[in-house]
């Protein structure tokens, strides 16, 4: 039900109905390339979940949103899909390729698990490393490409309702940081 206490030309993002009936996650784009470096990759998952979890929440469609971000390869162009229909049901015209964003996703992904899994056997170091390493930016952007539609989709293009890090996104890179000494220890 929308917010009957503020006329709709004065409905902001921020407000808890418009934020709780996006149809997707929104994040700014240093929130998500931060977060997509530092946790090397990791905050993947977390990106999936969310987009997953709140397409759920506002079209009350079961989604299985854990299921989906830890099969991410799967299910990414799902999403992609989604965000595209819903912009042309707003009638925004957003230039982007969802099919061709999702199928680099899903490439790099591929080429970021197989480097990490030869890696893990100490089979072609160090350049199943610098594979793995290298890869990480690069996968970064092009999920960013994608979330740059979800956001608008979402009726958030630039992501200002979510571009300050939290208190639990500190948290979750001094995590990885610590993991990432130890490893190197």
């Amino acid at each position: 039900m929308p917010d009957t206490t503020h006329p709709p030309e004065q409905l902001s993002l921020t407000t808890p109905w418009a934020t709780e009936h996006r149809p997707f996650y929104v994040v700014s784009k240093g929130k998500f390339l931060t977060l997509w470096i530092l946790s090397l990759g990791l905050y993947q998952l977390y990106w999936a979940f969310k987009n997953w979890k709140q397409f759920e929440r506002s079209t009350g469609e079961k989604q299985w949103p854990v299921a989906r971000a830890l099969f991410a390869l799967f299910f990414t162009h799902a999403l992609y899909r989604q965000a595209d229909a819903q912009l042309k049901r707003d009638g925004h015209d957003f230039q982007w390729r969802p099919r061709a964003l999702a199928t680099l996703f899903v490439i790099g992904m591929l080429i970021s698990n197989l480097a990490d899994a030869l890696s893990r056997r100490n089979i072609g170091l160090p350049i199943t490393d610098i594979v793995s390493l290298g890869i990480l930016p690069i996968t970064g952007w092009i999920t960013w490409l994608g979330q740059r539609a979800l956001n608008a989709a979402a009726g958030d293009p630039e992501g200002r309702s979510n571009a300050r890090l939290t208190p639990l996104n500190y948290v979750f890179m001094a995590f990885v940081a610590l993991v990432l000494v130890l490893a190197l220890s």
